[in-house]
């Protein structure tokens, strides 16, 4: 993997540094980092994000960063799968765990079994922009974090996946990511940001 110069807005630093402060180090070989500790580190505190599920693995420790798709959008890859790699025009099916990647997070929505799996063709447009690129490039059987930043994300008036199940909590997600007087105060790149942990369990041609 080539690294990419660190240019992120300054909220979404402060928001990594926030993952990496408390984590510990992985039991696996990590990406290559694309940000040095000194850029992740500088000026922030905080607490870190849980992943949920998937064996209780491990947070990122603070050296073993992150690595760019572009566009602001960043992932870390817990695995690397083994299985069919997902590509544009591949139907996929995923596990996942998502939140928002603020201060006070909220967590809306996790599946973990085969039940709830999300599925969808790569590149339909039925998810948020995040998480259609970030799966592409993806093995089965591959675990990966992606911090989406709000161009990204949920886009005001558009029902794109992953969503809540409820009704009470997509209307409290969209109301808290497009919250006019917070947003008028410069918060839209706190608001909006999340963190959405994939687990790729198919591709299939199909």
């Amino acid at each position: 993997m080539r690294p990419v110069t660190c240019r992120w807005p300054l909220p979404i630093l402060v928001m990594l540094a926030i993952l990496a402060l408390r984590t510990a180090p992985l039991a696996f070989r990590p990406i290559r980092a694309t940000c040095s500790r000194r850029q992740v580190m500088g000026g922030f505190t905080g607490g870190a994000l849980g992943l949920s599920g998937w064996g209780g693995r491990r947070e990122p420790a603070v050296a073993e960063v992150w690595g760019s798709l572009g566009n602001g959008l960043q992932f870390f890859d817990f695995i690397s799968g083994t299985g069919a790699e997902a590509r544009e025009g591949l139907r996929v099916s995923i596990q996942w765990s998502v939140r928002l990647f603020s201060k006070q997070g909220l967590s809306y929505g996790r599946c973990a079994d085969a039940e709830c799996e999300l599925r969808f063709r790569v590149g339909d447009g039925s998810t948020i922009l995040g998480l259609d690129q970030g799966v592409r490039g993806m093995r089965e059987g591959g675990v990966r974090r992606l911090i989406i930043p709000p161009p990204l994300a949920y886009q005001e008036g558009k029902l794109l996946q992953p969503l809540p199940e409820s009704d009470d909590m997509k209307r409290r997600l969209y109301s808290t990511v497009f919250n006019k007087v917070r947003v008028a105060n410069g918060e839209g790149d706190t608001l909006g940001t999340i963190s959405l942990d994939v687990s790729l369990k198919r591709v299939r041609t199909g």
